[in-house]
């Protein structure tokens, strides 16, 4: 008989809902994991679980590769700055389309698979953010900058729904629907919330450093590993987000390969996840010795 065994299972349960009751989660998956049934099933099946034990769920995604496939079917050009889509009036159609509807559809279809209970929205709601429209580069741009989140508004309706999912779409002041880049919404809206976790679905396992990945990444490395070259392009961007978010007080990140089945899952109730967690130097002994207790919850210790 293994450790693990041993130990009731209503006291693992105990131990997780002690620990996760009342947490807020903001989660941005990428357009690769939201358009792969297998891997948007196994997402919304783990957060199914994290309801279970009382996490608060908030989904953000997007949709690039969809976009860009619908973009040159219809031979339309796709213009980018920095990573980040120019979202001019032709491209602004397709983004509605792909995000506002049939990425939408299959994310209530496959919530509905899940037995999920919660909202599937094409917008992020008005009185969450208050959006501009992005200073324009050429011509009609219809991409959006965030210049804040209301927090109050965010948790109200979380009160009544522990999972909202919402493509990264959102509307300014007049009501223009406009494009904001989804790890951007995600970002703002756990620091505007104070959110417990911010996770990053994506396709690679998390960051990779000299061809390993690594389990764990403070704040104090970030700015080295950039400035040393060792993350270039776009997880350069991704953690200057994460570094934003950490001095802003988010205390624990994560990257994981989305793709791969129950990450999720994995990462947030094994005492080792599969990809990386980003937290503040500060909070290395707090974190280590939460580590250590839920080893020996494991039986691993």
């Amino acid at each position: 008989m293994s450790k693990s065994s041993k130990i009731p299972q209503f006291f693992i349960n105990g131990f997780y809902e002690s620990k996760f009751k009342d947490n807020l989660f903001v989660i941005k998956a990428g357009g690769k994991v939201v358009e792969d049934e297998q891997a948007l099933g196994s997402l919304l099946s783990n957060i199914r679980d994290l309801n279970h034990v009382g996490i608060r769920v908030l989904l953000i995604y997007g949709g690039g590769r969809a976009m860009d496939e619908l973009a040159d079917a219809r031979g339309v050009e796709v213009k980018k700055t920095g990573g980040k889509r120019i979202t001019d009036a032709a491209n602004m159609q397709i983004v509605k389309e792909v995000l506002g509807g049939d990425l939408s559809f299959r994310v209530s279809s496959a919530m509905a698979k899940a037995k999920i209970d919660g909202l599937s929205l094409n917008t992020v709601p008005k009185d969450w953010m208050n959006v501009e429209i992005a200073p324009k580069c050429d011509g009609d741009d219809f991409t959006g900058g965030i210049r804040s989140v209301d927090n109050r508004a965010v948790n109200r309706i979380l009160r009544s729904y522990n999972f909202i999912a919402c493509a990264c779409l959102a509307l300014t002041d007049d009501g223009t629907v406009c494009n904001i880049n989804a790890d951007t919404i995600a970002t703002q809206i756990a620091i505007g919330t104070k959110a417990h976790k911010l996770i990053f679905l994506s396709d690679v396992d998390g960051v990779n450093i000299n061809g390993e990945t690594q389990h764990l990444i403070t704040d104090t490395q970030i700015d080295g590993f950039i400035a040393d070259g060792s993350v270039t392009g776009g997880m350069q961007v991704k953690l200057e987000s994460c570094k934003e978010a950490l001095d802003a007080g988010v205390n624990r990140i994560h990257l994981i390969n989305g793709l791969k089945d129950n990450a999720l899952r994995s990462e947030i109730f094994e005492s080792t996840g599969p990809g990386t967690m980003l937290i503040p130097e500060a909070g290395r002994d707090a974190y280590e010795n939460e580590v250590a207790t839920q080893k020996i919850i494991e039986g691993k210790a």
